[in-house]
């Protein structure tokens, strides 16, 4: 008969197994139920939500939150796919925080779909996703990355609210910082007509001193016969 620690290291054999696939976000369904509760008792599995585990490690005190902030990205876009198909996206403004490279993990992580419920799943440590209902970007203003499925960096900067720059002044000047060209934008202004976007834009990239993207907006919009009323979105 197998010692409780034969046992554990047999549990510990799969749990490895799954973390080689690189699988971060595990289903109750890839284990069974004595593997599971065994690892979950001795510390190496952690319950997020029902159904839903994380790798941990032992040692952790218990509220320790450092597995659960190294795991919330890959198993945000596990979850949602799995809930979801390829019928997610992250909102416009976290798309953007994440095109610049900001990993810091979210209070609430603003996700948007057509089969949402405008309610927010509840994670741990006082995150929580918040998953409404509305449109998404068409599939060629979408791109995925690292299993994160995004608004591409022009669709974003479009799509984010006048109250995003004021809240967000950081990752705002760092999007526009990545535009090397006004074509990546204006393409999507003159589709939709969206003169007061191109507005809000023009004073944008003139704020962080990028002129010639300011006045290649402002005249290619006007030229179409567009009112434009140029805005600096930021506070001073």
């Amino acid at each position: 008969m197998a010692t409780p620690a034969e046992k554990l290291a047999s549990s510990l054999d799969i749990l490895r197994a799954l973390q080689e696939q690189g699988i971060v976000a595990i289903r109750s369904s890839q284990l069974t139920r004595t593997h599971r509760e065994r690892l979950v008792k001795n510390g190496f599995l952690r319950e997020v939500m029902k159904g839903w585990n994380i790798p941990s490690r032992p040692d952790e005190a218990a509220g320790e939150s450092t597995a659960w902030y190294a795991s919330f990205w890959e198993f945000c876009a596990a979850y949602l796919e799995a809930r979801f198909g390829k019928t997610w996206s992250l909102s416009p403004e976290q798309s953007l925080s994440i095109h610049g490279e900001n990993w810091n993990v979210p209070a609430q992580l603003l996700v948007r779909t057509e089969r949402g419920d405008n309610k927010p799943v509840a994670l741990p440590h006082n995150t929580s996703l918040f998953i409404f209902r509305g449109a998404l970007p068409a599939p060629e203003q979408s791109i995925v990355k690292q299993g994160l499925r995004l608004y591409s960096l022009p669709a974003a900067l479009i799509a984010s609210g006048p109250t995003t720059f004021r809240q967000h002044p950081i990752d705002m000047r760092v999007a526009l910082a990545m535009i090397q060209d006004a074509s990546e934008v204006l393409t999507l202004l003159l589709e939709r007509g969206h003169s007061k976007v191109a507005g809000r834009l023009t004073g944008a990239f003139r704020n962080i001193g990028n002129d010639k993207i300011a006045d290649q907006i402002i005249k290619t919009m006007r030229t179409a016969d567009f009112k434009v009323q140029e805005e600096d979105p930021f506070e001073a």
